[in-house]
């Protein structure tokens, strides 16, 4: 792509065609700045009539999910961003502002090409940060739709289990409707396993975790009892060292020290239990 020229227009043009979804409420926007008084107010027939075909638009559009009753779901998706190119911020000394103004209006002239210079700076920095934050909410749709997609499919391969559902007729002493069933019950025989396998393993956590707690308090209680006997030794020095201040002589017992407590044993390490799979076991055997 060729850098960006410089500005030689005052006219304002799109050089990408815009998506319909963007188009419906980009001309929205421009009429609500064209008819913007310090009186005006959204609250108007003209108004709604506007926010209306808006809506119809969007209704009409690849966006038409947006203004629906129906859930969404992952094969919904928005149109795409494509951000525009803007002409370099940095600064360039335009030639009319290199010669000293000898008029009143040359004067005003170089003072509105200045502020003209400043409100474009601020007009693109302003733009820079609806690009950005236009990619980042791009990025979080994507990442929230991927998410919806595999609830989609994990709830699709629950119903994929059921061997009768769908009021299709079925040949049940034909061959296929067989193999369906023999399939069926392995899968439902590897489940019940599985299951009982999670059950197992929860019960063999909550039982060394219930010792390794038994043992921890063991652990916190000898500490609180070598910090109390610390205490009192360092106490008994104290008393040792002011006597001995009194009497003019010198220390022979050495400062007490606490030492090193015990520390904490490591916690009994098991294969990770999805939490959620449990719960979906347990509401599945309560149906």
């Amino acid at each position: 792509m060729m850098a960006p020229s410089l500005v030689t227009s005052s006219v304002g043009h799109l050089p990408i065609s815009q998506p319909s979804p963007v188009k419906a409420l980009a001309s929205i926007i421009h009429q609500y700045h064209e008819d913007q008084t310090p009186q005006s107010t959204l609250l108007t027939p003209h108004w709604n009539t506007l926010v209306g075909q808006a809506l119809d638009d969007l209704a009409s559009s690849s966006a038409s999910f947006l203004v629906s009753d129906t859930p969404i779901t992952s094969r919904d998706h928005l149109p795409a961003f494509t951000p525009t190119p803007f002409t370099p911020t940095r600064k360039r000394k335009h030639a009319v502002l290199d010669h000293q103004p000898e008029t009143e209006h040359e004067h005003e002239c170089h003072n509105a090409l200045r502020e003209a210079y400043e409100r474009e700076d601020y007009y693109k920095g302003a733009l820079y940060g609806m690009q950005s934050t236009a990619v980042l909410q791009e990025m979080y749709c994507k990442t929230l739709s991927s998410q919806l997609a595999a609830q989609e499919e994990k709830k699709l391969a629950r119903k994929r289990e059921k061997l009768v559902g769908d009021g299709l007729p079925r040949l049940l002493t034909g061959d296929e409707f067989y193999r369906s069933v023999v399939v069926h019950n392995n899968a439902a025989d590897a489940e019940v396993a599985a299951r009982e396998s999670r059950r197992q393993e929860r019960d063999e956590r909550a039982s060394l975790m219930k010792a390794w707690k038994e043992e921890d308090a063991k652990r916190l209680e000898r500490n609180e009892v070598r910090r109390q006997e610390y205490k009192e030794e360092l106490r008994q020095w104290e008393e040792e060292r002011a006597k001995a201040k009194l009497e003019r002589r010198r220390m022979t017992h050495v400062k007490p020290k606490l030492g090193r407590l015990e520390a904490p044993l490591p916690k009994p390490a098991l294969a990770h239990i999805d939490e959620e799979e449990d719960e979906s076991d347990d509401s599945e055997e309560e149906d």
